[in-house]
């Protein structure tokens, strides 16, 4: 079973030494550790996982999005935003309610083939779109491989609250978080939590490395090797 938020942040505790093995973090220590948790998410978007964004303006009432793109969303009218074809693994891009009116004018995010959100149309078994219908929700998205979908990239609101990894990642954020926390508790880190963090962060570079404008990668065929100098 995949561990929640909590979870997470009691083993992460268990690893510094700061509660005994089977116990959990007080209520004070687990509120911070969420902050903590949630800072460390944000932290990966655009480093570990794919690209930085970058601000794309938009006219009219359709653009077709790409990665890496932050999509500026004019007022006035419906918006309809085509979220990037054959995405691959990290892939990411954002819409930005420029005129604070998507209450009136929703933008809908085609979803081009994929899932939203991990959530499909009831009774209609295809991929859906996702609709923004609040004012400024503002909003950015990255593409998870093994569930086929565009997920929001959000606050874990609560302690309770699943985490939106595979399970081979969850099984290395307790090391990652240990790490971000450690210094608030003067902790002393071990060999094993260090070597854990690292080798997370190694795996979500691996399974979800920067893709995009910013860096591209090397079409498949066009890399010849040079000869030798001399």
């Amino acid at each position: 079973m995949s561990l929640t938020v909590l979870g997470v942040i009691s083993r992460a505790f268990r690893l510094l030494g700061i509660v005994a093995g089977g116990a959990t973090p007080d209520a004070d220590d687990a509120a911070m550790a969420l902050i903590a948790f949630n800072a460390m998410k944000r932290a990966w978007f655009g480093t570990l996982i794919g690209p930085r964004l970058s601000p794309v303006a938009v006219t009219g009432t359709s653009a077709q999005a790409e990665t890496g793109g932050e999509y500026l969303i004019p007022g006035g009218a419906p918006f309809f935003l085509t979220a990037p074809a054959n995405p691959r693994p990290g892939a990411r891009f954002g819409v930005v309610d420029t005129a604070l009116d998507w209450g009136v004018n929703q933008l809908t995010i085609v979803a081009n083939g994929r899932l939203m959100n991990g959530a499909a149309p009831p009774g209609v078994g295809a991929p859906g779109n996702a609709g923004l219908a609040t004012e400024g929700q503002n909003s950015r998205y990255w593409f998870r491989p093994d569930n086929g979908s565009w997920t929001i990239e959000a606050d874990s609101p609560s302690l309770s609250s699943a985490i939106e990894f595979p399970e081979g990642v969850i099984a290395f954020i307790p090391y990652m978080l240990g790490v971000a926390m450690a210094a608030e508790y003067s902790a002393d880190l071990t060999a094993e939590v260090q070597a854990g963090n690292l080798e997370g962060r190694a795996v979500l570079a691996r399974l979800y490395g920067r893709r995009g404008a910013a860096a591209i990668d090397r079409p498949l065929g066009l890399y010849q090797p040079q000869p030798a100098a001399g």
